[in-house]
């Protein structure tokens, strides 16, 4: 049974705003931000790998403020959500843990965001539980079939030097070079924003390795691209129009389109992988619209 624990207010925040830690298993919890009223309709946000809640800061207020309630669940390994060595990290893992937060929170029916690797994950979900999703938006995501993604695998290939070097100013280092060459305008990169991307469990190289080895031998029990054909939800993809580093790139963008029945595609020219960084009011404008299309 799912145990809601650490309930925290967040300092300075509107009033139906909280954070709270989701144990979906014994060494397993998820870090889950909700702002906005409850009673309001609902997008359900997925992180990619480097992008914790904080990530999604500059679309969270103005959507509350639409009377939108915005959830933001830290997959494990994400974040703020633990990082255990021998959990299974796959998709379909990840799915299952997603869905039943959104059990825990009495969420169902809403539009989910996904970010980068968080797609697949979104995608396993609306597939095994379709029910709770009415709508997906990608941003810069695709129907990867494991977690070892190339991301992931560089990280291992020098997980060597990195242990060797070591410490908090290394990892705001490595964290900022990525960010800066995703991006298609990097002026969104402060050191503030590194101080929000590197908070917490992200910071500790011991745990954040440990996770990574997890999802690279994560396997996942049957494929996720001959079920694309039965999802019935609209869906859209949001596309960094900017030379960028990582993204789903045009070969999988197609053929996740060629897939999914209703599917649609917007490039956000200017920007690169973090569309909701660099532009925060293009990701909030679509996700308006959709609840518009969704729910006339």
């Amino acid at each position: 049974m799912l145990l809601l624990t650490l309930a925290t207010l967040l300092a300075a925040a509107p009033p139906d705003s909280f954070a709270i830690y989701v144990r979906v298993a014994p060494q397993e919890s998820l870090r889950v931000t909700s702002m906005g009223p409850q009673s309001g309709p609902t997008v359900v946000i997925i992180p990619g790998l480097l992008s914790p809640a904080y990530g999604f800061r500059k679309i969270l207020t103005p959507l509350a403020n639409a009377g939108i309630r915005g959830i933001v669940i830290e997959p494990l390994g994400v974040g703020w959500s633990s990082r255990p060595g021998d959990a299974d990290y796959s998709h379909t893992s990840q799915g299952n843990r997603i869905g039943a937060v959104m059990d825990s929170l009495r969420v169902s029916h809403a539009v989910v965001l996904a970010h980068a690797v968080g797609t697949p994950m979104a995608l396993r979900l609306a597939t095994q539980r379709p029910g709770l999703v009415d709508g997906l938006l990608i941003i810069e995501g695709a129907a990867v079939e494991s977690p070892a993604v190339s991301g992931v695998k560089n990280a291992l290939k020098y997980a060597w030097l990195i242990k060797l070097f070591s410490g908090r100013g290394r990892v705001r280092k490595e964290i900022r070079k990525g960010l800066v060459a995703s991006s298609g305008d990097t002026t969104w990169i402060t050191d503030e924003v590194i101080d929000g991307y590197t908070a917490g469990p992200a910071g500790d190289v011991g745990a954040v390795l440990r996770a990574l080895k997890g999802m690279e031998r994560s396997v996942e029990p049957d494929s996720l691209k001959p079920k694309l054909e039965g999802l019935k939800m609209p869906t859209r993809m949001m596309v960094g129009g900017a030379a960028h580093r990582g993204g789903a790139g045009e070969g999988r963008i197609n053929a996740l389109q060629a897939r999914i029945p209703h599917m649609t595609r917007r490039t956000v020219y200017g920007a690169g992988l973090y569309i909701h960084e660099e532009q925060p009011e293009v990701v909030t404008s679509e996700i308006m619209d959709f609840f518009h299309a969704v729910d006339p």
